[in-house]
């Protein structure tokens, strides 16, 4: 892994050999490997230790409850080893600083104000700010943006200030990994367009190539 790695892969997949396989023959080009529920519920909670020991996880489980729910979740995934966690913002500052509280420092905690898909702008987009208010008095060290919304990444960036930027929806959902960058994004996260790959190690090259073009 290079030190200015700024690709993290998503391995949205059930099989957890396949992830770690992946994972494996990709780890010189990526900083991070995010999970999501799909290869947690088939594999266990241990596939996030495992995935460690090839790049740091960031755990994308979108937390959305209620304040001790979300700190059991949030204790879980630090005790597997977790580099980070998603949270969502819109349950309140009580919920999301439970997460914040249960990382102890020890993760990253990246706060859900906007999202990549269409239909995040009817309920979501209107609240935006007042999220990002909340999560940062909260104490989120980030947030997800969506990475094929390049005016949102923008947006955002002049409300976080210093905090990190996780761009999702690049490639399959029709973000470009430079562009985002170029927008304010700090970190790339792509999923299918490199685990679908007939090459995997071509294709994170690829996604590298456009980042490196921007902070080269």
């Amino acid at each position: 892994m290079r030190s200015e790695n700024r690709l993290i892969v998503a391995l949205d997949l059930y099989d957890g050999q396949r992830a770690i396989d992946i994972a494996g023959e990709i780890r010189e080009e990526i900083f991070a490997i995010k999970v999501n529920w799909p290869i947690v519920m088939a594999n266990g909670s241990g596939i996030i230790k495992e995935l460690s020991r090839i790049a740091p996880v960031l755990c994308d489980f979108k937390i959305a409850d209620i304040p001790n729910t979300n700190r059991l979740i949030t204790k879980k995934a630090r005790e597997e080893g977790s580099w980070g966690i998603i949270s969502h913002a819109f349950t309140g500052s009580d919920s999301l600083g439970a997460v914040v509280q249960e990382s102890n420092g020890k993760m990253k905690v990246f706060s859900v104000v906007t999202m990549s898909h269409p239909g995040y702008r009817e309920f979501m987009e209107p609240l935006s700010e007042k999220m990002i208010d909340a999560s940062m008095r909260s104490g989120v060290d980030g947030f997800i943006v969506p990475g094929n919304n390049y005016s949102t990444i923008e947006r955002v960036k002049k409300s976080a200030g210093k905090l990190l930027l996780v761009a999702t929806g690049i490639g399959a959902q029709g973000g470009n990994a430079g562009l985002a960058i170029r927008a304010g994004a700090d970190y790339i996260i792509v999923g299918r367009s490199i685990y679908e790959a007939e090459n995997p190690m071509a294709a994170a090259r690829a996604i590298n190539q456009e980042i490196f073009s921007e902070i080269a």
